[in-house]
């Protein structure tokens, strides 16, 4: 990477959903940045569903991490502007996790406070590129494809929890790109299927909802909540993929429930962003089933 550097992202806003275990974060880049004494403008070229690199303060350390998170909005949007969605691991040696959700994060809001973020001066020496993860579609990342490609798609995207981070990136530029409908393509269609322990982890649920409203044809948004739910909740309740156990064999593994949302999966590019084992459950699932989807894409933690 050509002369590599970090660059002070302002703390603009913050969204919590739960307190202390999911929260949103905005951190605005600069407009132009002196580097060996010369000012250059920051571009952000950054694809949908790519990540950027900044360095949070470790709780547990007391240092400051390199830390990968997955941008929620997208160049079209608000460019120089990162939104990302994170949440609290609750694991032993959890470090940067907690510190995202304790009241420093407010405080740093309040008072202009500053993350650094991972940048590079391109090769040509005439402006700063905000680093992004790749830019290249992988089997093992939720890059968007080209504008040529996208489109002409049937998308059916799994997020499980804050795994909705890339698809909501994919939305947003979707929608600023008319969804990709033309006189000679009808654009493209994407089943977002959102599973949350609880209504108030369902990420931007009302956006979602008034998405699909407007835009029936493109979109489609199904919540799933699986521990806990009001008694009028209307949606999808439990898990959409199951494991059962049998003794000495491969688990038997349900997909009733992701299946009753989307009866067609072996007719749409099926993309998951969670953790392996749900990756692993559903590959196990559909092969089982002899299902086979046109392609599919994970981005796991």
């Amino acid at each position: 990477m050509p002369h590599q550097l970090f660059l002070p992202a302002t703390l603009t806003r913050i969204h919590t959903y739960e307190p202390g275990e999911v929260r949103k974060v905005e951190l605005t880049l600069p407009e132009r940045f002196e580097v060996d004494g010369k000012v250059l403008p920051v571009r952000d070229r950054m694809p949908p569903g790519s990540a950027f690199l900044a360095r949070p303060f470790g709780q547990r350390t007391g240092k400051y991490r390199r830390r990968m998170y997955t941008r929620s909005n997208c160049v079209k949007q608000a460019p120089r502007v990162l939104e990302t969605i994170i949440n609290d691991t609750h694991r032993d040696k959890a470090d940067t996790s907690p510190w995202w959700q304790s009241e420093a994060i407010e405080q740093a809001v309040a008072s202009g406070g500053t993350i650094d973020v991972l940048a590079h001066v391109d090769a040509e020496g005439t402006e700063i590129q905000v680093y992004a993860n790749s830019y290249k579609v992988a089997h093992n990342n939720l890059i968007l494809e080209p504008d040529e490609e996208w489109p002409s798609m049937r998308i059916l995207a799994l997020a499980f929890s804050t795994g909705i981070t890339p698809f909501l990136a994919h939305l947003r530029y979707m929608r600023e790109q008319g969804f990709g409908k033309t006189g000679r393509c009808h654009g493209v269609e994407y089943i977002l299927i959102a599973s949350a322990r609880n209504p108030r982890q369902l990420i931007q649920h009302d956006e979602l909802l008034e998405l699909t409203n407007a835009f029936p044809e493109h979109v489609q948004y199904h919540p799933v909540l699986t521990r806990e739910w009001r008694d009028d909740w209307r949606y999808t309740k439990g898990r959409i993929i199951k494991a059962e156990g049998r003794e000495g064999k491969e688990p038997a593994i349900d997909l009733s429930g992701l299946l009753a949302l989307n009866p067609h999966i072996s007719d749409f590019h099926v993309r998951l962003c969670g953790n392996a084992s749900a990756r692993d459950q559903l590959t196990q699932g559909l092969n089982q089933l002899g299902l086979v989807p046109l392609s599919f894409r994970a981005e796991t933690w």
